[in-house]
């Protein structure tokens, strides 16, 4: 199973308030530990829904990098 896979699966586990909020700091803390780039490219595919091919025009760098950084991104966050 991939790393996009598991977190779509994650969606649809209930969560108790107290584990919300717990879930919810983890991610925070998870994010201030990314660097600039990888912020910009997690925000602009998570919460913009833009494809690798047009996070690449927007960065100005190569899709293969844009998919290099998800993947590396998404793993630092499943090995916490």
């Amino acid at each position: 199973m991939d790393e996009t896979a598991i977190l779509t699966e994650a969606k649809e586990i209930p969560l108790s308030p107290e584990d919300r909020a717990s879930w919810k700091a983890e991610i925070a803390e998870a994010i201030d530990m990314l660097n600039e780039q990888e912020r910009l490219v997690m925000a602009l595919h998570c919460h913009e829904e833009l494809t690798s091919a047009e996070i690449s025009q927007v960065l100005d760098i190569s899709k293969s990098k844009v998919k290099k950084i998800c993947d590396k991104t998404l793993k630092k966050f499943l090995s916490r």
